[in-house]
């Protein structure tokens, strides 16, 4: 018997595309967060780079459901974190 019921995995190409970008800008913009925290204070700003990145990590969670990549991303907070990672991106740059 045929299964005839449209795939409800995907919540379309774009919503697709948001999740596979953050699977690689979420970790990388937590990175940049402890490297510019080493950067400017020193062992001390790694402490307050990983504190900022965990605080980071549950907002992103508590707005997606409890979910780290959720079927439909929300432009917003997608938007907030990638222009996030570029201002650490640029920040990591300028103090090097």
């Amino acid at each position: 018997m045929a299964n005839t019921q449209q795939n409800a995995v995907s919540a379309g190409t774009g919503s697709d595309f948001r999740v596979a970008a953050l699977g690689a800008i979420m970790p990388f913009g937590l990175g940049m967060l402890v490297l510019v925290g080493y950067a400017w204070i020193g062992v001390f700003g790694i402490v307050l780079g990983l504190l900022g990145a965990v605080w980071w990590a549950v907002w992103w969670r508590r707005k997606h459901n409890k979910k780290f990549f959720p079927r439909d991303v929300e432009g917003g907070p997608y938007v907030l974190t990638l222009v996030l990672t570029v201002i650490l991106l640029i920040a990591a740059l300028a103090s090097i």
